[in-house]
């Protein structure tokens, strides 16, 4: 019996992509990864059109040789470069106990390029690094110079996982503090549809990450 033929992938987008980490609050010279608040991934497509921030809800990225997956959300989705640079830089805001506090600017930590492809009956999210910061928080990132993920859109809807109302932000994985969106958040009935009855869907279009509290899952794959 003939081995069956692989079907080819299907280019979805291309585009550039940074990781960024944000320093936690009047933490002004990190040097260990204790010292983050959170890892941030920016993709900007190849037309330039958007400027997606995804936050991702543990500090380094999973391995394929272990197998891991992880959970993140889109954070912002912004139509205009300098709404990005002020979005990561530095933050001051006011509290009612401690007065005014100071969020340092998310710091590059790594850029390249990414390119999402449908393939068979899935979508790969495949990236490739060619700048790298060389400090310790970078190092302890772990982040591959390639690596390719698997990546699903959960369902927002709280009837699909039994629930009456959406469970809120995981608090484990996020604070209040910088999250710029409900999350869940619904999608529109073109996109909604998708799931039918399912806890999730594919990334079968771009369109999925152009919605602030979209969650995401990761699971990473050999490329």
């Amino acid at each position: 019996m003939g081995q069956a033929l692989e079907r080819p992938r299907q280019l979805l987008e291309t585009g550039a992509i940074s990781f960024l980490y944000r320093p936690r609050v009047e933490e002004l010279a990190p040097d260990e990864l204790s010292d983050v608040q959170r890892l941030l991934i920016v993709l900007e497509p190849e037309d330039d059109s958007v400027h997606r921030v995804i936050a991702i809800g543990r500090k380094r990225l999973p391995r394929a040789q272990r197998r891991e997956r992880f959970w993140g959300y889109v954070d912002l989705v912004l139509y205009d470069r300098r709404d990005l640079q002020a979005a990561l830089d530095s933050q001051i805001y006011g509290t009612k106990t401690r007065g005014l506090r100071h969020l340092p600017a998310a710091v590059p930590a790594a850029a390249g390029d990414y390119a999402i492809e449908w393939h068979d009956d899935h979508a790969h999210f495949i990236y490739n690094i060619h700048e790298r910061r060389d400090d310790e928080v970078t190092r302890e990132l772990e982040l591959e110079r390639e690596a390719s993920y698997i990546v699903t859109v959960m369902n927002p809807d709280p009837l699909a996982w039994g629930l009456i109302e959406p469970p809120s932000l995981q608090q484990q994985l996020f604070d209040d503090l910088e999250t710029h969106v409900t999350v869940p958040a619904p999608f529109p009935p073109r996109l909604q549809q998708r799931f039918g009855d399912r806890k999730y869907a594919q990334l079968d279009t771009p369109d999925w990450l152009d919605h602030p509290g979209a969650e995401l899952v990761f699971i990473a794959t050999e490329s």
